[in-house]
This record gives C-alpha cells, structure tokens and sequence, in this order.
C-alpha cells in the first residue's frame, strides 16, 4: 500500500513538472494562436473594404461616366436645336426679306442673333467665325455710311508707297515684264489704263489713299472687267466673293458688281485702306490684298517676322504672295516711264465717259439698246456687271450706263416702249428634232 502510495506521488509530480514547463509554451502558443489570425482577419478585412471600396467608386465612376455622357447627349441635343431653332429664324428672315415684309425679317433677325448668342461655342470656332462677323459689321457701315477708323491715315506716309525692294529681285520682275510675251501683256494693260484711270485716280482720292495703287489692276487682271482667276477672283480688281459682298457688291445670278469698273474700284479702295489701318505698312497690306488679311496675319506670327522680305526669306509666305509686292513695284516703275523700258508708241485709250439713268424695271438690253439707237454689244460693254439679257431684276435704282449724248433719247424712246421685256416665244421640240 506504501508503495503504490509512493508511485501515485511520483506521477503526481511528474504531472505536475510536465504542466509547469510546458504551460508557458502553451500559453505563448494560444498568444500567438490567436494573434494570427487577427492579423489575417484584419487583411482580409481590408483587402474586403477596398474591394468593396473599388465597387463603390467603380459603381460611382459609371455613374459620374453615365452622368456625364447624359449631360453631354443633353447638351448636343440643345445645340443642335439651338442651330435648328436659328436656321428657321434666318430662313423665316430671308423670306420675308423677300416678300419686302421687313418688320417680320427684323424680327426673325434678332431671334437668329439671340440663337446664335445662346450657343456655348469653343475658342477655336469663335476663332473661326470672325471673319463672318467682320463682314457684318462691314456691310452695317456700309448701309450706314459709316468710315473706317482714319487714324493711321492722316500723316504722309499713306500718299506714297515704298518703292524699295531687294534690287536683284525687283530687276528680275521689271526685265520679266520688259520681253517676251509679258511684255505684250503689260503694252495691253498700259493701253487699257487710260480708259480707267481718271475715274481710278478719283476713287482714290475721296479715300485718301495713294496714287500709285491705279497701277494695280496691272497685276490683277490687266485691266480687264471679265477677267476671272482660279480661285474665282473676278473683275479688274480681282475680287473674291464673299469679300466683294461684305463691301456691299450685289453678286447674283442677275448681276455681278465685281464686274463694275465704278463701284469694283470704290470697294477695292475700302479694302485697301482698312488693310492699311489694320497693318499700317504698305507692302503688308499690299500682301494682304492678296493673302487675305487673316492669312497673312498668321504668317507673321508663324515666322515671327513683320515685313515681307522675312517672311519670304523664312519661306513664310505662298509662292505667289511673295512675288506681289515686286511685281506691284516693278509694274509701277514701267507705267510711270514705259519707254524707259521698251514700251514706245502707246495708244491709250479714251476715257471711260457715259449718261447714267436710274432704272426700277427690268428691261430687255436690246429695247435698251434700241432706245439708245445703239448695239447690244456696246450696252454690254458699258455694263459688265449685268449677266442675263435684261437689267437685273429685284434691283431697285439700279444704274445703267448709255452711250455718253444719249440719255435724253433713251428717255424719250423707253417712254413710248410698251412692253419692255418682250417674250421671245417659244420653240416646239418633238422627240429630238426642232419642228
């Protein structure tokens, strides 16, 4: 009995021992045990809340995308009803304007403007549309009689225009002009400028500009009403269309005031001197006149020049805006003194001289000419601008020129026309063949 008294005590210790040493490492273990998992837990806890974080700002992110593209969709509708609502305003306005109901055609007005102002447009197309914008306020002058700013255009400096060049180029042009078969070119047009010079000259002193721009129309078309360029430039002046309607010229079917040696030159002389407010140098404006003022604008501060010689030597400039200025000298130098250069024995022609009546019908060039006791042709002659067989319709005073002595017949004769626009009958076709 004392002996299994004494191995229960011995096992009991050893119990006991076992316990006391290991229960540190135990309870380090359990420490450590239930540390890891926290860890692990508070990873997968955070790895959790991003990821739902993620769906939240995705979610989020489509619907700010969603948002915006709504609001995008929203704003392309409105602009495309906005231009839908101003393009029936203009064409209500343009109508009415046809009818001659003016007040309807304000009013549409003013709605196309309040349409167009409603527009939320981008730098660049602001940019873009200002030309549009300068023509309209050139034709409100020009309704309105209202002058360009004359402030630069008060000192010496815009009665004469520098004749200074570089001299090989210039002696290149001026011997161009001199031989071959330009020089029966330049013989045609130095011929041509006596019948238009008097009324040039004119023109160019009521707007103060220099003497030496009659020479231009040498370049431009030697002096030739009809002349048409590539770019559909027309008439002595060789202007462009949408810049002949912005100084006031009527373009249409019925006539083409490009074509008008009196009214060409009076809005050639606009453009001219505006060209020379904007820029305040000849020879730039000289460019301008055939760049464009936009166009040549640009060039310069591409370049970073300011006169033509740096833009042409940096190859800035269009080849044939480059040569302008030179060939507008070099035709200068030989008008003022042709047989310093070979051009003896010139026969000018005679002034350009006739009646003018103002006209609100339209008639028939050949009752016109009838009238005159004078030809279609000459009738034609003396009025380039008109393009069909009859003075233009819709045109209220227009100004038609006769043969210089023969107003007060035509008045008389046209009084006793009764019919001024005589049909001309018809033709009967069958099939192919005239009967």
């Amino acid at each position: 009995m004392n002996l299994l008294n004494g191995y229960k005590k011995i096992l009991t210790i050893t119990i006991l021992t076992t316990v006391l040493l290991f229960a540190p490492s135990v309870s380090f273990c359990k420490k450590n045990k239930n540390k890891q998992p926290v860890q692990e837990q508070q990873v997968e806890e955070q790895v959790s809340q991003e990821k739902e974080q993620q769906t939240v700002n995705g979610d989020t992110d489509k619907e700010q995308a969603q948002s915006n593209n709504s609001m995008i969709d929203e704003t392309d509708e409105q602009f495309k009803e906005y231009i839908a609502q101003a393009d029936k305003c203009l064409n209500y306005a343009l109508t009415a304007c046809e009818q001659n109901n003016y007040e309807d055609a304000s009013a549409n007005y003013h709605q196309f403007l309040e349409k167009l102002n409603s527009l939320n447009l981008k730098p660049e197309e602001i940019k873009f549309l200002l030309t549009d914008c300068e023509n309209i306020l050139r034709k409100i002058k020009h309704i309105n009689g209202l002058e360009t700013d004359k402030s630069h255009i008060n000192g010496n400096e815009v009665f004469e225009i520098s004749m200074d060049y570089d001299e090989d180029i210039l002696n290149n042009w001026i011997n161009r002009y001199s031989n071959g078969k330009a020089a029966q070119s330049i013989r045609i047009a130095l011929e041509r400028s006596g019948r238009y010079k008097d009324l040039i000259v004119s023109v160019l002193r009521e707007y103060n500009l220099p003497e030496d721009l009659q020479y231009l129309p040498i370049i431009e078309s030697l002096f030739n009403n009809n002349a048409t360029s590539k770019s559909k430039a027309v008439g002595m002046w060789q202007i462009m269309a949408h810049r002949g309607k912005a100084l006031g010229l009527q373009i249409n079917y019925w006539v083409d005031e490009r074509k008008d040696p009196i009214k060409a030159t009076r809005a050639a002389a606009k453009y001219l001197r505006e060209l020379f407010v904007l820029l305040n140098d000849w020879h730039l404006a000289l460019s301008a006149y055939n760049r464009g003022e936009y166009g040549l604008i640009r060039d310069m501060k591409f370049s970073n020049s300011s006169s033509i010689l740096e833009m042409k030597e940096r190859n800035a400039l269009p080849k044939e805006t480059q040569n302008y200025v030179p060939q507008f000298i070099a035709s200068v130098k030989i008008a003022k003194n042709p047989e310093e250069y070979g051009f003896t024995n010139l026969v000018y022609q005679e002034p350009l001289k006739f009646d003018t009546v103002v006209i609100d019908k339209v008639i028939d060039l050949k009752i016109v000419a009838k009238c005159a006791n004078t030809t279609v042709e000459e009738i034609k002659e003396l009025n380039p601008s008109i393009l069909a067989w009859c003075t233009p319709h819709g045109y209220k005073d227009f100004e038609l020129h006769l043969p210089y002595g023969t107003k007060d017949i035509f008045l008389e004769n046209i009084a006793k026309e009764k019919d001024l626009n005589p049909n001309p009958g018809f033709i009967k076709y069958s099939g192919f063949y005239k009967i």
